[in-house]
């Protein structure tokens, strides 16, 4: 009798953790959506900000938004009914994970050399870049599709490749070096990026800058990209950390999911909420539309009170 009720309160109180980690990713869900979404309609409704930092930014803000629909609805599905992805259901998600990680990359590392170079014509350049992203991510599901599979259940609720590819009964060489190669153009890739433009930033704002505002503005530009960068950075190397750490170890599933999705949670939340509050015309315009609505608010509220 009292190893049953032992038994249930155990079972009572993981099923009320269970239940806390599904409503706090569905609260974090929801808000996420919204603050991209919210600075994202901003970004395109206000004439504004149609300068190339900003559109770069909606970019970046639509990018958010794919990354963590791909992954936080799955994520909070598998944790309430605590099961495993199965591969079938994997390809087209590690599809979206691949090119929302791609994307973003090259999203900081374009937005870094905007702060210097003042880039004219974003669409351009986004339409080369989209299409090699689009064109890289698409060669590893080929590099699967012909493999033959010991097993059909992933126990990661994130379908990157290298997890799937570890499911095969064949020699995945190639699909690792690929990825590894990936991996290292990208990181390479954006802290070159990083620290060339940084570098030029602060080289011609605070040296041959002569006034205070000058060296605050460089300053302020390059606090907030880093901000942004190192809180991708840290999400993803502690995704594939804890990725490569729990391969055939047993954890439990919550501390599994959390840790895989830990990359979809921080930086699309992340994003809006710095870039919201440090960039000065995105305040601006927000404070503008606030009050904008509230004064069209009031009028219809009392004209209906005096009608």
């Amino acid at each position: 009798m009292k190893e049953e009720f032992e038994c249930n309160l155990i079972n009572n109180y993981f099923v009320s953790v269970v239940e806390w980690v599904s409503d706090a990713y569905f609260f974090t869900y929801i808000v996420t959506i919204t603050l991209n979404l919210v600075l994202f309609l901003l970004i395109i409704l206000r004439k504004q900000l149609h300068k190339p930092v900003y559109i770069f930014l909606a970019y970046l803000l639509l990018m958010d938004i794919i990354g963590s629909t791909t992954v936080l609805p799955r994520l909070m599905y598998s944790i309430i009914i605590n099961n495993q992805t199965r591969i079938s259901l994997c390809f087209i998600q590690a599809f979206f994970i691949s090119f929302y990680a791609a994307m973003e990359t090259y999203i900081l590392g374009i937005m870094a050399i905007d702060r210097y170079l003042a880039v004219c014509h974003p669409s351009q350049s986004d339409l080369g870049h989209t299409v090699w992203c689009l064109l890289t991510t698409s060669v590893y599901p080929m590099l699967l599709l012909e493999r033959t599979f010991c097993k059909d259940v992933l126990p990661n609720v994130g379908c990157v490749f290298i997890a799937v590819a570890k499911l095969s009964c064949e020699d995945i060489t190639v699909n690792s070096m690929y990825g590894i190669a990936m991996t290292s153009i990208i990181f390479a890739y954006i802290i070159a990026i990083v620290f060339i433009t940084y570098g030029l930033i602060l080289y011609e704002c605070l040296c041959s800058a002569k006034d205070s505002e000058g060296r605050s503005k460089a300053l302020h530009t390059c606090v907030t990209h880093c901000m942004v960068l190192s809180l991708f950075l840290f999400s993803f190397l502690f995704s594939v950390i804890s990725l490569r750490l729990s391969a055939g170890k047993s954890f439990s599933h919550v501390f599994k999911h959390t840790s895989d999705s830990m990359i979809y949670l921080l930086q699309p939340l992340a994003n809006p909420i710095i870039y919201g509050f440090r960039m000065t015309e995105i305040r601006h315009s927000f404070l503008m539309l606030h009050k904008m609505i509230m004064q069209k608010f009031v009028t219809l509220e009392f004209s209906q009170w005096t009608a």
